[in-house]
């Protein structure tokens, strides 16, 4: 039991992390090259990528004089983090894809 409460944590925490502008149109543009269900796994995980790296890329893209970084890869808790992000995204994307097959919808032959 102690296990689904912690998987029920990093679930929470990842979507707590991904509901903000940055995640939610990351999500969105995930989305959009989203062809099919096959795809999800791996267009999350881009979407990790791609979140770190505007993490790291941030201050130099601010103007603010700021260097470019590895993200701290020997750390667990970056990996910890990393992790919550991708059920977040997971949970996101799947969300926003279900919503657009149902609006989406091919209607059937005439």
């Amino acid at each position: 039991m102690e296990l689904v409460d912690q998987a029920i944590a990093y679930l929470r925490e990842g979507f707590a992390n991904i509901n903000n502008p940055k995640g939610l149109l990351i999500a969105l543009a995930a989305v959009i090259f989203m062809g099919s269900w096959k795809q999800w796994l791996p267009i999350s995980l881009v979407a990790v990528v791609v979140h770190i790296a505007i993490g790291q890329l941030a201050p130099v893209l601010s103007g603010s004089g700021g260097e470019v970084t590895l993200p701290p890869l020997m750390e667990e808790a970056f990996w910890t983090q990393t992790l919550v992000l991708f059920l977040g995204y997971l949970v996101i994307i799947g969300i926003f894809y279900f919503l657009k097959s149902l609006l989406l919808r091919r209607g059937g032959a005439h």
